[in-house]
């Protein structure tokens, strides 16, 4: 690990607490939450939409991991998801700017793209597979709010004064959302979720994306250890979906048109490829997820 001492945000949350165990034993770890950490961490319980808090948490970094953050449409209205993401991640950036911290990750999502969890106002890709210079439509506050989180970074990253890094993970299938999961495969025209006793209904859009927590924590940590990572934004994704029909025949079926593919390649070597770019993280980050979640559903 070429930095030694990293903050995690969002360290007492679910991927937090997953990416402290990702990196406690290569370096050392402290964390920001409005919750305490789910480890016995350096710790700051506050939100990062205090500057003032920030700034203490990033002072003495050579590296910041954020991931603190509303995390879906539901976790909030319009206003108080943008409120949080956007003034949240500038903090995060100008504090750690002004602390000379080397590396910022920051955590967006699929969903700055458009197709994914708001149904009668998603816009298809244009093609596939998806990649960094296709454009973004997003159409609800959470995927507005980490458009605006993008952008923020890209202008911290011209400055040319740290290294920043974006992710853009998919739904992130944690062991507690399992249950959805496997209800909604059992019965993927009638689900109406949460119907198994999850906190809310299955993700990952149409498509059915997914990535495991663990891969999703090994990324941050491939972020971290490149040399060279590039800006990205790098698409984190498990290396299928779980939506039953092949995912070209699923797209077709779901937008009444067949996609331009421009690599046709991943869909012919995996019919269940899922509709983003794998092959670019692999090759500047050395991330390529390790587990496939389609075992959970069809053995």
């Amino acid at each position: 690990m070429q930095f030694q001492k990293i903050l995690v945000t969002g360290a007492g949350g679910l991927l937090g607490g997953y990416t402290v165990d990702a990196l406690r034993d290569r370096c050392t770890v402290s964390g920001l939450d409005v919750v305490p950490a789910r480890h016995d961490i350096p710790h700051i319980t506050d939100s990062i939409e205090n500057l003032d808090a920030v700034r203490r948490a990033v002072a003495g970094q050579d590296a910041v991991v954020h991931i603190a953050a509303r995390p879906n449409i539901w976790s909030g209205d319009g206003r108080e998801i943008v409120q949080t993401n956007v003034v949240g991640t500038w903090n995060v950036l100008q504090a750690a700017e002004e602390a000379g911290v080397k590396r910022v990750i920051v955590t967006s999502s699929d969903s700055v793209v458009g197709f994914t969890v708001l149904d009668g106002a998603m816009v298809p890709p244009r093609y596939l597979p998806v990649d960094a210079e296709h454009p973004r439509h997003p159409t609800d506050a959470y995927a507005l709010s980490k458009k605006l989180c993008e952008e923020t970074a890209r202008a911290f990253a011209d400055r040319g004064r740290l290294d920043v890094v974006v992710l853009r993970p998919v739904f992130v299938l944690y062991p507690e959302f399992e249950c959805e999961v496997i209800a909604r495969a059992a019965d993927p025209d009638g689900y109406r979720g949460p119907a198994a006793g999850g906190r809310n209904p299955a993700g990952g859009g149409p498509m059915w994306h997914y990535i495991d927590p663990r891969d999703l924590a090994r990324a941050y940590r491939c972020a971290l250890e490149t040399d060279d990572p590039g800006f990205g934004p790098y698409f984190i994704c498990g290396p299928t979906t779980l939506a039953p029909e092949p995912t070209i025949d699923r797209f077709t079926a779901k937008t009444g048109a067949k996609p331009e593919i421009r690599d046709t390649a991943v869909y012919r070597d995996n019919p269940f490829a899922p509709l983003y770019d794998l092959r670019t993280p692999a090759e500047r980050l050395g991330f390529a997820a390790e587990h496939d979640l389609r075992r959970v559903l069809y053995g």
